[in-house]
């Protein structure tokens, strides 16, 4: 599967690959923008004076991911030889997951590949990496670079209608009971832990949405219903109208009951 996989299929980021002006900028980009095509996960990649490790940190929660751990290192190795027309190699590559024939992996890598690891890694020796693309050219690298920057602000757009459509959930299931994180995962094909991530990129928790919600739902029914406060406490999801009226305190600095007269 990652050996099918070429700089053609990514898009801007596969031509920002053919024009980086060394291979350890592939890497670089992989970081920078690989949330064009995925995020599910996420990269970092550590640098020091002899090697450059890039990590991979997915999580396993069905069946099949082992599989999109793998393949993303054997397609940015034959990346690497697609653009500088070397046969690269790696000095380390690991997997947090078990593999079973490791011979496979290391067939192909032509290095140690380690399985049961603390991380998802592959590492490079620094110098390796310092080869020039083929079609190097700073000009035309700046020009693509330009265009991802732009391309990130759009997701950053289609990330506000994620976070609205978590919303959504939030108010429709609010009477019946809170859907945890992972339960919203599900829902939106994501893992909680990805769910949890990309909310945190926008400075945002999963109780931050709960109680958001919550404190919207409230301040509507009181303002437009004639609902008791014990009827909307439960319509928001609390237990018990103590714990309500102490919340909506919280938020606004006044009960449920003084909030309704002063309308």
């Amino acid at each position: 599967q990652g050996k099918q996989l070429n700089s053609n299929d990514y898009g801007t980021l596969g031509l920002s690959w053919k024009t980086c002006l060394e291979a350890s900028d592939v890497l670089r980009n992989v970081k920078r923008y690989m949330v064009l095509v995925t995020n599910d996960g996420t990269i970092d990649i550590h640098e020091n004076a002899s090697t450059i490790t890039l990590t991979l940190d997915r999580d396993i929660y069905r069946k099949g991911i082992k599989t999109t751990i793998e393949a993303p290192f054997v397609m940015l190795l034959e990346v690497i030889k697609e653009v500088t027309g070397k046969q690269v190699k790696p000095t380390k590559v690991c997997f947090k997951h078990s593999i079973s024939v490791l011979e496979d992996f290391t067939d192909y890598f032509r290095c140690p590949v380690y399985s049961n690891a603390e991380e998802n890694s592959i590492t490079f020796d620094a110098e390796t990496l310092k080869i020039t693309t083929l079609k190097a050219d700073r000009f035309i690298h700046d020009f693509l670079t330009q265009r991802m920057e732009e391309e990130k602000k759009e997701l950053s757009q289609k990330e506000d209608e994620f976070t609205e459509e978590i919303n959504k959930i939030l108010k429709e299931s609010m009477a019946s009971g809170i859907p945890s994180l992972t339960q919203i995962g599900d829902y939106l094909g994501v893992s909680g832990r990805t769910l949890r991530r990309r909310l945190s990129d926008r400075d945002l928790t999963f109780r931050d949405l709960v109680q958001k919600n919550r404190k919207e739902i409230a301040i509507s029914l009181l303002s437009n219903s004639s609902q008791s406060i014990g009827e909307i406490a439960f319509l928001t999801g609390f237990s018990e109208q103590s714990a309500f009226n102490r919340a909506f305190k919280k938020w606004t600095g006044q009960t449920p009951n003084d909030y309704r007269k002063s309308l």
